[in-house]
């Protein structure tokens, strides 16, 4: 998933000029989605920065691998929507998140888990001024 954000970041206005598409789009002070904490009753919690969310890759949580190729072509693609964004006003952060199952460790033999991803990768994603990110979700029953 990739995602831009920032507090003065006018959203609207890059995404009529970009050819990304959007899964998801929010703007500063509009409110949140219903997620509330039991301190937070009577308060009605707001965004505070404006931001987009953009799918770079449809495969699975245990795909890795298959996420890390379908990100480099979806920076490739891109390319120039993503530069524009990296230099576009209020834009305080781009981050390419990856979603990947973890697992228990001791389970499989093996006391660690690594996430492996490619140098051009990782060159692309700096030259775009993307940051990277892992969202580590727990093991799912088959």
């Amino acid at each position: 998933m990739l995602r831009a954000v920032g507090a003065e970041f006018e959203v609207d206005a890059f995404l009529r000029r970009s050819r990304l598409s959007p899964m998801k789009v929010w703007r500063r002070g509009e409110k949140l989605t219903a997620r509330h904490s039991p301190g937070d009753a009577g308060q009605e919690l707001k965004h505070g920065q404006s931001g987009f969310a953009a799918l770079a890759s449809a495969a699975s949580f245990r795909q890795p691998a298959q996420q890390a190729s379908d990100a480099e072509l979806f920076l490739k693609r891109h390319e120039a929507a993503l530069s524009t964004l990296a230099e576009y006003p209020g834009v305080d952060a781009i981050l390419l998140d990856f979603g990947i199952e973890d697992r228990p460790l001791g389970l499989y033999g093996s006391e660690t888990q690594t996430s492996y991803f490619p140098p051009e990768l990782l060159r692309q994603m700096g030259k775009l001024n993307i940051g990277l990110v892992i969202t580590r979700y727990p093991e799912t029953a088959d």
